[in-house]
């Protein structure tokens, strides 16, 4: 089929469903980390502080995120979306048969490359199909992420029964068939390719960033806050809970417990976002991300790509450092007090949140 024939309307809620499977398989490959730290801690006699480090080494790659943005017009979106869940399942599943501390850290690194070429492409695809109702598709879009992270740590642990950690390569395949069905869903889904008029690579981030940079600088606050919370919490709650003598199957139901409460405030909060306002929604609950890329989306729409793609970096580089601070204050405090520090921490977005609404309403009247 020709690439420039646009989706037929009735079939764009079956793409955007088919794209939100995707993210569900491809997050809940990325979700192994956490409740199979314990173990990695223990086999290769890791602090928190270095086990904290294999996150960030995983979220490193979101730094490119506006690279990756900023080559949309030159490559096809939609072929990053495809390949990335068999990429993503390799990297993970090879990390339970890690030999050693740096061979960990190089999986990592390889699923965080993995992990920014679907996240980074995804929502661009789905604002182009979803017409007016941007804030819903990233609604179902993110309730596939936050479901992965309350199925992934029973899948990997049911694994890790069955096979013990090194065997968990054999789940390998099935990111394979994931990667196969999302060819499947997208081979009518038009390229994003710009055969003219394309602005140099650096020149369309740096102008980007220049036009919207206190909508990027308030995000970046909210996030940070965002960080001391559900970051911190998904990379180190089962660590805590398993040291706290707990077994292993309790804190990664723990860890789906939580996230599966997520699922909730993500499937009403998009779709109201639409009525109301995303920024609205932001001084309601400054840490729901799919009220924030509805926002970017409509808000940047010369260089969608770009704008997620630096979105995307603000939320892993700043939930990263937070996740290396928390670990090294776990290793001099312990990690009950570290919770008590990042508790108090996660209420810095609520001025943010207000300094965006402000931005946004200046505009809308200059506008």
């Amino acid at each position: 089929m020709p690439e420039n024939r646009p989706v037929a309307r009735g079939k764009s809620a079956f793409v955007i469903g088919a794209i939100s499977f995707g993210h569900l398989c491809h997050d809940i490959y990325s979700s192994f980390l956490a409740p199979i730290l314990p173990l990695l801690i223990e086999r290769l006699t890791l602090t928190y502080t270095s086990a904290g480090l294999v996150s960030v080494l995983m979220r490193l790659p979101s730094l490119l995120s506006p690279l990756v943005g900023a080559l949309a017009g030159r490559i096809n979106l939609k072929n990053m979306v495809i390949i990335s869940p068999a990429a993503t399942a390799t990297a993970m599943c090879l990390m339970g048969s890690s030999p050693g501390y740096t061979t960990l850290a190089l999986l990592a690194v390889a699923a965080g490359i993995s992990s920014a070429c679907f996240h980074v492409p995804a929502p661009v695809i789905l604002r182009k199909l979803a017409s007016g109702r941007v804030g819903a598709a990233m609604s179902a879009f993110q309730i596939g992420g936050e479901l992965s992270r309350t199925l992934g740590p029973i899948i990997v642990l049911g694994a890790v029964s069955l096979w013990t950690l090194e065997g968990l390569y054999r789940l390998i395949p099935f990111g394979f068939l994931v990667s196969f069905l999302l060819h499947r869903a997208l081979r009518d889904v038009p390229s994003s390719r710009k055969r003219r008029d394309r602005p140099e690579i650096g020149g369309s981030i740096v102008s980007t960033v220049s036009r919207h940079r206190m909508l990027f600088a308030c995000i970046a606050g909210i996030l940070m806050s965002k960080g001391f919370s559900a970051s911190v919490i998904g990379a180190y709650l089962p660590t805590y809970l398993t040291a706290k003598g707990e077994s292993l199957w309790y804190a990664g139901g723990a860890l789906s417990l939580v996230q599966a409460f997520a699922i909730l405030g993500v499937f009403i909060t998009g779709p109201l976002s639409d009525k109301i306002g995303c920024e609205k929604m932001l001084l309601l609950l400054t840490l729901l991300t799919p009220v924030i890329m509805a926002l970017i989306q409509k808000s940047a729409v010369e260089f969608p790509a770009i704008a997620n793609g630096i979105y995307m970096t603000c939320n892993f580089t700043l939930g990263s450092l937070v996740v290396l601070l928390a670990g090294g204050i776990a290793d001099t405090s312990g990690m009950v007090q570290t919770f008590k520090y990042c508790a108090a921490c996660s209420f810095a977005g609520l001025p943010f949140a207000l300094l965006l609404k402000k931005q946004l309403a200046g505009k809308a009247a200059i506008d």
